[in-house]
């Protein structure tokens, strides 16, 4: 029984992807997510990965009875995609399972992994599932949508480009999806050749971020008009 209700609700895994959105905002913390309430949409930070992605989305289900699902977040580039361009996904493919999942409103290919890599990597994945974008948690988040009979849509924007080296960032997410901040800290700050690049993902992912933020709000507006076109006008 949802406790409370809203139309949309966002999944995304890090408060920052979408600070400018929630800047001044009042997070409450319940199941070890945290939920962000606006006029006609919850956000709900879960954290990062599958399991993570899983436990925010289904939390938020059965909290706000949602209609509609959308996996939000900052992504990695498969193709030219330039940093802070956001797209919206047709279709999610689940790397681990093969499963692939229809989404609203898109244009591009999600492809959904366990752990970004790097270059040669991503042009893998580009190859083998002709996807534009790389995450980790849009396809466990459109999973939950199909067992709920739930609309689900997904938009990312760009942080890191096609021939960006990624930091390792995996080895610093906790079990809960957090990531170690203050242990990634250190590691880089021993290891010189890292400097460079997290400054520049830094950079990038706040560019991605206000990006999102705007089109994000965009999107929900479109699926409040929406709603309010299919009740019609009122007697």
């Amino acid at each position: 029984m949802a406790m409370h209700h809203k139309g949309i609700a966002v999944v995304v895994a890090m408060r920052r992807e979408l600070a400018p959105l929630l800047r001044g905002a009042q997070g409450k913390r319940a199941g070890g997510v945290e939920y962000f309430e606006l006029e006609n949409a919850v956000i709900v930070v879960g954290g990062i990965g599958r399991i993570a992605a899983w436990r925010a989305a289904q939390a938020v289900v059965a909290r706000y009875a949602p209609r509609v699902l959308i996996s939000a977040g900052i992504a990695g580039a498969l193709t030219t995609l330039k940093v802070g361009d956001v797209v919206r996904g047709s279709e999610v493919v689940d790397a681990d399972s093969g499963a692939r999942f229809m989404a609203s409103g898109g244009e591009s290919v999600v492809v959904t992994v366990s752990s970004i890599s790097g270059p040669a990597g991503k042009r893998i994945l580009a190859d083998r599932y002709a996807a534009d974008v790389v995450d980790m948690e849009s396809a466990v988040v459109a999973a939950v949508a199909r067992e709920h009979g739930i609309d689900f849509s997904a938009i990312k924007a760009i942080s890191d480009e096609l021939e960006f080296e990624m930091p390792p960032l995996a080895r610093f997410v906790d079990g809960n999806g957090t990531f170690e901040t203050a242990r990634f800290a250190a590691h880089v700050a021993m290891r010189p050749k890292w400097w460079r690049p997290v400054r520049q993902l830094s950079a990038n992912s706040r560019t991605a971020s206000v990006n999102l933020s705007h089109a994000l709000e965009h999107l929900m507006k479109e699926y409040v008009n929406k709603t309010q076109e299919e009740k019609g006008p009122r007697a």
